[in-house]
């Protein structure tokens, strides 16, 4: 009888990691779409180092163009 019982939770942890994962998925994927206000277009916003400071850039080919000139 346990290794009945073992075999379900272990089908249970299973689901719930596959529920997580699919909760996962659908967060970054919102997020991911989600454009800052204060970001121009054909610009980006990264953040770079440990304070996570954050800087609006160029795209990059705009700027492999403009140094290509």
């Amino acid at each position: 009888m346990s290794a009945g019982l073992g075999k379900y939770t272990k089908i249970r942890h299973i689901v719930r990691l596959r529920q997580m994962l699919q909760r996962w998925r659908n967060k970054a994927s919102m997020s991911a779409r989600r454009i800052p206000s204060d970001v121009p277009v054909g610009h980006v916003a990264i953040y770079v180092g440990t304070s996570c400071r954050r800087f609006v850039v160029r795209v990059f080919r705009k700027l492999l163009i403009q140094a290509e000139e």
